[in-house]
């Protein structure tokens, strides 16, 4: 669907629908998700609507007493906008290759800040920015310093996705003792499983622990006390209330922790904590000596790596225990609480989309005081505000929706995504979206909002988080302002090209205006380009 204002209407465009009897068309605004106006009912497949600040549109698809609703927005058309503080542009807004962005005044000072968004676009897009009516920016001062980032290599939390159709494996009790063997895989490869021994080393009301037995050695006598403690009083709390409960396909009536060195000292340039492995639910239990069968535990299993291997990246036995492996059970009980729900209780075609997936992960993290609310993770959310730079990409080298596993460019893109309409709608949103139809589609109907725009709110966000004047705000309290704890989002400058990933943004931001007109221009030779987004800034931004 495609809405844009014109000279004196909005225009509304969409595919037709196969053997519908008309069109219900109503404006709306996004946020509130209240009408704007009067519905207007159609034949065809466009409608034109009154001129409003209406931000979007819904079109019902008539088949007799029921109805199919589809869920757009409204862009600033061909002919300029109208110099709003914020003004989104489609790819249908473009003519002859370029979109023209007119202001007839700005504010002695006042700078423009231009958003690309490659929703739907192909890889590596090229796009450039042109402004006149403002000044040139001048040399980018240094970096403040005032945050310390660390240099050691991030930690990884994961779950081994693996394909789920049909009904799960059946329901199998665990064992019940103190020494219990488990299949492990080595380092993340799923094509090899170890048999370890291992001994339950703590328990609690819902949760087992357990330490490979060739490790035991490295931990000291009360080491989990603090981890079970923090699992009882946060993590499980916190995830139980946004996510819901896990299965027991085990029937023991509680999560099984396990910590193993197999997990490796290294992976993709930072180190696996910990994971979960999708197996563990979907398949049955491997009762083979050697783990060549199945390679599944069958049980609500999350895997922990050893805390000699922490060390060795730099992690000392304390900080893993007060926050490193209770943030990574947050993070993977999610993934648990996640597959359970879609492919144990019911059948699904697969797991969730792993960006998806990836940002409730990490949005627990949250909800259970760990990830934003520490200086590690507010670190790694600083790492990504930057632009590529060497093997560790930000938002300039990676794509939204499209996994590569970097534990800055991935991992803290999709959790500044769902942590910002957190912050919007509330701790309500993660489970929305966890517990909806599960896709893109089940992430629009819990934002109310198409991708693209969500896209293009979330980029502004980046950019001038609590500065005056900014329409969109990261407002969680442990990490509010956004720019103050962490840095801004790099961007460039007018006059230059960027390219960009799929699915992914750019920012530029302009010298200040003397007072008077200035003019944006996005020029893109794509068959798709990108969705376009300026914003008026009230002051400088520093870098």
């Amino acid at each position: 669907m495609r809405a844009s204002v014109s000279a004196d209407a909005i225009e509304v465009w969409w595919e037709p629908v196969p053997g519908v009897s008309g069109y219900r068309v109503q404006l709306a605004d996004l946020d509130s998700r209240a009408p704007v106006g009067e519905a207007k009912f159609v034949s065809q497949p466009r409608a034109r609507l009154p001129l409003s600040r209406a931000t979007g549109v819904w079109v019902d698809a008539l088949r007799g007493a029921l109805s199919e609703r589809a869920v757009g927005f409204v862009t600033g058309g061909a002919a300029g906008g109208d110099g709003s503080a914020w003004q989104i542009f489609g790819p249908a807004d473009f003519r002859n290759g370029s979109v023209h962005v007119s202001f007839a005044s700005l504010s002695a000072g006042e700078h423009l800040g231009v958003l690309l968004v490659n929703w739907a676009g192909k890889d590596t897009a090229s796009a450039s920015v042109d402004l006149t009516g403002t000044a040139q920016p001048g040399a980018a001062p240094p970096r403040s310093a005032a945050l310390s980032m660390s240099t050691r290599p991030p930690p990884i939390s994961d779950l081994a996705q693996e394909q789920a159709a049909g009904p799960a494996a059946a329901s199998e009790a665990a064992p019940q003792s103190a020494q219990r063997s488990f299949c492990v895989a080595q380092s993340l490869d799923f094509s090899r499983h170890v048999r370890k021994a291992t001994t339950r080393v703590a328990s609690s009301d819902h949760a087992d622990f357990f330490v490979d037995d060739e490790d035991a050695a490295h931990y000291q006598p009360g080491y989990f006390q603090p981890i079970v403690a923090a699992f009882e009083e946060r993590v499980w709390p916190a995830d139980a209330r946004a996510f819901g409960l896990p299965t027991d396909v085990d029937q023991n009536g509680k999560i099984v922790v396990l910590f193993t060195h197999e997990l490796g000292q290294h992976l993709n340039g930072g180190w696996l904590i910990g994971y979960f492995a999708n197996g563990d639910l979907l398949r049955s239990r491997d009762g083979s000596a050697n783990c060549s069968d199945s390679g599944s535990n069958h049980g609500e299993i999350i895997y922990l790596n050893d805390v000699q291997n922490g060390a060795a990246n730099g992690f000392s036995p304390a900080e893993l225990a007060a926050t490193s492996y209770p943030a990574t059970l947050a993070h993977e009980l999610q993934h648990l609480i996640n597959l359970g729900h879609r492919c144990v209780e019911k059948r699904c075609d697969g797991p969730e989309q792993t960006w998806i997936n990836e940002a409730l992960s990490k949005v627990a993290e949250d909800l259970a005081g760990f990830g934003w609310n520490g200086a590690q993770g507010r670190g790694e959310g600083a790492q990504y505000l930057t632009r590529s730079s060497g093997s560790v990409r930000g938002y300039d080298g990676r794509s939204l929706t499209h996994w590569e596993g970097d534990p800055i460019g991935n991992y803290q893109g999709a959790h500044s995504f769902l942590r910002f309409f957190t912050d919007r709608f509330g701790d309500v949103l993660p489970g929305a979206v966890a517990q909806g139809q599960g896709g893109i589609e089940g992430l629009e109907d819990a934002l109310g909002r198409p991708l693209p725009r969500a896209m293009a709110e979330w980029a502004t966000a980046l950019l001038i988080s609590n500065e005056p004047s900014a329409p969109y705000n990261f407002s969680g309290a442990a990490w509010s302002p956004l720019h103050e704890r962490l840095r801004h989002l790099d961007y460039r400058n007018p006059g230059e090209s960027a390219t960009m990933r799929a699915d992914g943004i750019a920012a530029f931001v302009s010298g200040p205006s003397s007072g008077g007109s200035a003019e944006v221009i996005v020029r893109s030779g794509e068959e798709v380009p990108p969705h376009v987004v300026v914003v008026r800034v009230a002051g400088a931004l520093p870098r």
